[in-house]
């Protein structure tokens, strides 16, 4: 008779389940009522897929196996046990006594700790709430990349920054959370473009190496992978003012801020000011957060369509 053992999992104190891939062994976690009523798992570093089952950690599986045993092994002990008492007082008072004495370590659980991974992510496209190592993943359920998901956490930082920007008095102190504010803006559209470059080769070129920082560049590639431009996916202004807060942040990352003659040469109107500080304004970084928000937008429903053309030719 083969009875069957049901071992729950207890989710760590943030309710998310430990999972490890059978291929490339990384870890990562999935919160349990979120996402999709399916029993498989993707992994979000390898693209592996596979039952459930064979996702269980190294550590989730020791615990289930001590706590099958004791289960197993516990009733079988006791039940001797009380076999050796009736025994031991049956013979009580008797000629011959026999005196039972039971001695070893029961059996123990182990047990474990879900580990601490470095981003929590909501997918935006099935709704699994998920933590991986590192930012850029795929879904473990639907698969999708959470590229714009990301991407919109590492905004919420530099709009943080630049808050805080507004509630200090201290200039200095001011100016370097705009900067920093400024800089975490593009970085983040940068990292969300190498991800991009990844998944779509034939769409976003290997060169050149920084593209997404590139503004010129990516307007041409926007226009010959996708048949428009800057202008055409927001405005003739919103284009132009991305293209001026693009060096601003490039003068800023490697000049402190001087006004240089590659700035004049796309931006001939700052010609008298060449040699000066950029002063950077509140509204303007403002601006460029949500601008650069919408360019996003745009960029992902063009790859978003064609991951759907995809999927339906297969």
């Amino acid at each position: 008779m083969n009875e069957k053992i049901v071992v729950p999992l207890t989710p760590d104190e943030n309710g998310f389940i430990g999972r490890e891939c059978p291929e490339c062994k990384m870890y990562f976690k999935v919160k349990p009522g979120t996402g999709l009523p399916i029993n498989h798992q993707i992994c979000p570093y390898c693209n592996y897929q596979g039952p459930n089952d064979k996702f269980f950690t190294e550590e989730q599986i020791k615990y289930a196996e001590s706590v099958a045993l004791k289960k197993i092994v516990d009733p079988f002990l006791n039940k001797i046990d009380k076999s050796f008492k009736s025994l031991e007082n049956a013979t009580k008072g008797g000629f011959i006594q026999i005196k039972v004495t039971t001695s070893g370590t029961p059996i123990q659980i182990k047990k474990y700790q879900e580990k601490i991974l470095e981003t929590d992510v909501t997918c935006n496209n099935c709704g699994l709430i998920f933590s991986v190592y590192g930012v850029f993943s795929n879904c473990p359920d639907c698969g999708k990349l959470n590229v714009k998901a990301i991407f919109e956490k590492s905004i919420e930082v530099s709009k943080k920054m630049l808050t805080l920007s507004e509630q200090n008095e201290e200039p200095n102190i001011k100016e370097e959370l705009m900067k920093n504010s400024l800089l975490g803006i593009i970085s983040s559209f940068d990292s969300l473009g190498k991800e991009l470059r990844n998944r779509y080769p034939t769409k976003f070129l290997s060169k050149p190496k920084n593209l997404f920082q590139n503004f010129i560049e990516l307007d041409k590639t926007l226009k010959k992978s996708f048949g428009k431009n800057i202008k055409e996916y927001l405005s003739p202004e919103d284009s132009d003012f991305l293209l001026k807060m693009f060096h601003v942040r490039h003068i800023y990352e490697h000049y402190a801020g001087i006004i240089d003659d590659d700035f004049v040469k796309v931006l001939p109107q700052y010609n008298l000011q060449k040699g000066r500080k950029y002063k950077l304004d509140k509204q303007e970084i403002d601006s460029l957060l949500n601008k650069i928000q919408d360019l996003v937008n745009k960029i992902y429903s063009e790859v978003d369509e064609e991951e759907i053309i995809d999927i339906d030719k297969h």
